[in-house]
């Protein structure tokens, strides 16, 4: 009976497929570190590999190969990336690639016909051809990589692609604070908050205040200094972390997706926020009030709670009809529209703090995690793709760490302006074409 049993259970696991990995299992991301600058081209990584890796079977040809300079630091080892998108993979004409449950990128050599057609699609021509025309590639070892153990200068480090996973609940909780604080507590408050023995405005709203009693009061300059100080300090992480409308624009772009349209080119500009924020003043100058804080879509939210809210009248009608252009880009109104973003960017720009992504530890095209997690679309893959560490927009970027918090080989941080960059401002795609011409 339990033979019956356990017979009966065997068919079902052929039949039906096994259950999807978690969520963390499925993101995992393996792989080899290399640190060009502590590369001396010694080739000890390609000899341990060419003797059969961490197995030690037979002699093989090397997984891992390295382009060696006589300069200093310009050697590269070009092995196996491990994609989170492989591009092999999709190349291969008969699924002879896979991607496991470990975030390893394997090759069954009992399917491979050695067409070379995981070599072209390769961006650093990982997979090699062995002199006996035989394409072979760098599987980890199983997770163990000996190329790793070997390199006598630590330019090989292994990773298993652990993410700083307690930024976003560090963040959502900081949001979430931030909004009932903003719009239960501090009913309305939003331009003016008293902290302790200050008040601390909006900048953009005591501009507009300026502009619409034709007076400069200190104590509302002084309070709106107090917002551009920190963000002088701490870059726009109000944007990120405090803003009551970013928050619900972070909620919707949970629960429904983006990308279902674009704005037209014009209105996907940049600097139209700054447009908007001359305008505003204009219209404050004009009418003598501030206009724009009576539509604006953080002002109406943080009025549309308690006895007078403003929920069913028109005004509030404003933050669903934004907060749809999440449709179609993340973030798009703090992107293309909003003139408080476009006050605190004036101290960003010039702040002290920036956000580095780069060499050592960045992957690179094998990755890109950076790029698809940024809310603000200031990553740009093209460096990526092209082995270049990018340089981030601090005027744009709204410090909400997604970026730091999604790689998963800790290449992006949170720097000072006067500490030392990491970044490699090179790139090797001109060495890895010739080298993929000649493998091909």
């Amino acid at each position: 009976m339990a033979q019956s049993k356990q017979h009966t259970f065997e068919r079902l696991r052929d039949i039906f497929p096994p259950a999807k990995a978690s969520m963390r299992s499925a993101r995992s991301k393996p792989g080899v570190v290399f640190d060009p600058a502590k590369c001396s081209g010694c080739g000890l990584c390609e000899s341990v590999c060419a003797s059969g890796g961490a197995q030690q079977g037979a002699p093989r040809a090397p997984r891992v190969h390295v382009l060696r300079s006589a300069a200093p630091g310009t050697s590269f080892a070009i092995l196996c990336q491990h994609c989170l998108d492989p591009q092999c993979l999709k190349a291969c004409p008969n699924g002879a690639i896979s991607k496991g449950k470990d975030g390893i990128v394997r090759m069954d050599k009992t399917l491979c016909v050695n067409c070379g057609m995981c070599v072209a699609a390769c961006p650093e021509a990982a997979p090699l051809r062995d002199p006996q025309g035989e394409v072979v590639k760098c599987d980890l070892c199983g997770g163990s990589p000996a190329c790793v153990e070997a390199c006598p200068n630590g330019a090989l480090t292994y990773t298993k692609g652990s993410r700083k996973l307690w930024i976003p609940p560090l963040r959502w909780l900081c949001q979430a604070v931030s909004f009932f604080l903003l719009v239960i507590f501090l009913v309305g408050s939003v331009c003016s908050v008293n902290a302790l023995t200050f008040d601390i405005a909006c900048p953009f709203g005591a501009l507009q205040n300026v502009f619409s009693t034709q007076a400069i009061l200190l104590t509302t300059i002084v309070s709106a200094l107090l917002l551009m100080l920190f963000t002088f300090i701490f870059g726009r992480a109000f944007c990120g972390w405090v803003c009551p409308f970013g928050f619900i624009l972070d909620l919707v772009d949970k629960v429904i997706p983006h990308g279902l349209f674009r704005l037209p080119r014009f209105l996907r500009h940049r600097l139209n926020k700054y447009g908007v924020g001359i305008g505003g003043l204009a219209a404050a100058g004009a009418a003598g009030t501030q206009g724009f804080c009576a539509v604006g879509p953080i002002g109406t939210v943080c009025r549309s709670y308690g006895m007078n809210s403003v929920m069913a009248g028109a005004e509030t009608a404003i933050i669903p009809a934004l907060a749809a252009m999440n449709l179609g880009e993340k973030r798009s109104w703090c992107r293309y529209f909003c003139p408080v973003g476009a006050t605190l960017a004036l101290a960003a720009k010039i702040g002290l703090v920036r956000i580095e992504i780069g060499a050592p530890r960045c992957k690179k095209f094998s990755c890109m995690r950076c790029a698809d997690a940024c809310p603000m679309g200031i990553i740009p893959k093209e460096d990526l793709v092209q082995g270049v560490s990018p340089t981030i927009n601090m005027a744009e970027c709204i410090m909400c760490l997604r970026c730091v918090s999604a790689c998963p080989h800790h290449a992006a941080s949170v720097r000072f302006v006067w500490q030392k960059k990491k970044t490699r401002t090179g790139s090797i795609p001109q060495a890895c074409a010739e080298r993929k011409g000649g493998a091909a």
